[in-house]
């Protein structure tokens, strides 16, 4: 073990979200540790080129929310005239009683129990929509390192200013060691 081993750290980032929940980041004055319980890292700061941390706003998700409900605000505005449709020919039908009428009565009383149900569907794909939206809408800070020819990145759900905070302080000791 090195003295830096034994040394405090400077700063502490825990990871409550994202794909690094439950791990920490830990900065030394000359070595950057990435720590969870199945997992450690260790990154000297001399051997970083550089480091980035930015918010990003995740348009494919929204993309897809807004799909999402354009579909569930399509399959409720089918909903009432296509069952209303199947109701009228499936009662016309019966009434004639021909035995090809019958089978297609069936037909008819299938497709409008289908559009008595495309509204719950419909409400389910607007909740999914919303649901994408906000998530994509929320976004992620990620923080990466470069180093040299490889790239470590760590992400957390939202926009996070204790990430940008950690990621300036290792800048600035970054930035000390180069001196």
């Amino acid at each position: 073990m090195n003295d830096e081993t034994q040394q405090a750290a400077l700063t502490r980032f825990d990871f409550t979200s994202g794909l690094q929940r439950g791990s920490h980041l830990l900065l030394y004055p000359r070595s950057l540790v990435h720590r969870s319980d199945a997992y450690l890292e260790t990154v000297p700061l001399a051997r970083v080129t550089a480091l980035n941390v930015a918010f990003h706003r995740n348009s494919r998700q929204i993309g897809w929310g807004v799909a999402l409900i354009i579909v569930a605000l399509a399959l409720l505005g089918i909903a009432g005239p296509l069952g209303s449709v199947a109701h009228l020919a499936a009662q016309e039908l019966m009434a004639s009683g021909q035995n090809v009428a019958r089978a297609l009565y069936s037909l008819f009383r299938f497709i409008e129990v289908v559009a008595a149900m495309l509204p719950a569907l419909a409400l389910a794909t607007a909740l999914g929509g919303v649901a994408l939206g906000v998530l994509g809408w929320r976004g992620s800070t990620t923080l990466t390192l470069m180093l040299g020819g490889a790239e470590r990145s760590y992400s957390v759900r939202g926009r996070d200013t204790l990430l940008l905070d950690f990621a300036e302080l290792a800048a600035e000791r970054m930035m000390a060691g180069a001196r």
